[in-house]
């Protein structure tokens, strides 16, 4: 019996040292902030947040321009046209508020398809990095990881991958 259990046991420790996982965290935020393409994804959606801009302005000169033409017609005209002028303006009432509504979320899909080539590319430089250290999981600091080993922490490790230099938390903001 003892002969059998000091192999059973010499088993189980070296398969449950074996089942173990190494676990690691990164500061995704970090990396994607520091990488170069992040200055023209910025000009990329100011661009496109200036053309949205433009087509609001020139949605209103369009309805300022009816509303005056309304006005201007309002005396004179049947009431079929005016009818007709006045559901217009409604319609373009309308145009103007959904357009508003909207560029928020036409800004915001923008900004995810610019974006992710560089989720991508951190993503891959993270799987790399996490394969060459044999970690088993990475868990990402915004996710509201409550407490993490800075020893464990691959942020730097992506980085140097990438061959990106981390900006300091006061790069990030600008103060």
């Amino acid at each position: 019996m003892k002969k059998l259990f000091l192999p059973v046991v010499a088993f189980l420790i070296s398969f449950t040292a074996l089942a173990q996982s190494k676990v690691g965290t990164i500061d995704s935020d970090l990396v994607i902030s520091s990488l170069n393409e992040v200055a023209q994804v910025q000009k990329d959606l100011e661009t496109y947040g200036a053309d949205l801009d433009k087509q609001f302005k020139d949605l209103v000169a369009k309805y300022q321009a009816s509303v005056k033409a309304y006005q201007d017609v309002e005396a004179t005209a049947s009431e079929e046209d005016k009818k007709a002028k006045q559901e217009e303006i409604v319609g373009m009432e309308q145009d103007l508020q959904r357009f508003r509504q909207n560029s928020q979320g036409l800004i915001q899909i923008k900004q995810n398809e610019l974006m992710q080539p560089l989720y991508q590319k951190v993503g891959q430089a993270l799987n790399e990095v996490a394969q060459e250290q044999n970690y088993s999981q990475v868990l990402t600091l915004n996710a509201g990881v409550a407490y993490f080993d800075p020893a464990l922490d691959l942020t730097q490790a992506v980085a140097d991958k990438l061959g990106v230099t981390l900006k300091q938390p006061e790069e990030q903001t600008g103060n």
